[in-house]
């Protein structure tokens, strides 16, 4: 009884509910907050990379350009400040399942010349996703957007309120980054837009 229990609070997908996530996060926050002021500076974010390398086996001297994009990455609020709640939010979002995003659409059978499209946009994605953390960032987007006109045969050197309108567009939870799923969100609804016939 208690397990089905349990089992009910935590999502499909989850290793865990909510609470045990902030638990989770709170450790890790307070094995890294060293000063103790209640935000992970650059000095206190590389040990926490390092150590997450150590336990793959793998050294790792990060750069400081590995750190901003880390801290990036961490702020999940995009505030500047690497917080508890942000690392809850991770927390969250990985051992739990959820992400404040709207619920995933379920897989559809899109018409060949859509699927021909959105495997165009996949390849893209991955190229891009320069630190192979699952996101675009908005520093790896102009590349993207670069290389995705050109694939259209149009030459495009993007600007960068052109790189935020795109962001704004593409990143709908706000985390400041894009899914791969966000993406093909975006492929979809710009075919929607033209005209193209999804199925």
């Amino acid at each position: 009884m208690a397990s089905s229990v349990l089992r009910s609070q935590i999502p499909l997908g989850g290793i865990c509910d909510v609470e045990s996530a902030k638990h989770v996060a709170r450790r890790l926050f307070e094995s890294y907050d060293r000063d103790r002021n209640g935000i992970l500076d650059q000095g206190e974010v590389a040990p926490m990379m390092v150590d997450a390398y150590k336990g793959m086996s793998k050294g790792f001297n990060p750069s400081k350009s590995d750190i901003d994009t880390y801290l990036r990455i961490l702020d999940r609020n995009g505030d500047g400040k690497i917080t508890i709640q942000d690392i809850e939010a991770l927390a969250i979002k990985y051992l739990v399942g959820i992400t404040g995003e709207s619920p995933k659409r379920p897989k559809k059978q899109y018409s060949k010349f859509v699927e021909e499209r959105l495997d165009v946009a996949r390849r893209l994605f991955r190229k891009f996703d320069q630190d192979g953390s699952g996101f675009i960032t908005e520093n790896e987007v102009p590349q993207l957007l670069i290389e995705t006109y050109k694939s259209m045969g149009i030459q495009y050197n993007p600007t960068q309120e052109d790189v935020k309108s795109w962001m704004r567009m593409t990143d709908l939870n706000d985390d400041g980054q894009v899914s791969l799923e966000e993406y093909e969100d975006l492929v979809i609804r710009s075919l929607q837009h033209a005209g193209i016939q999804l199925e």
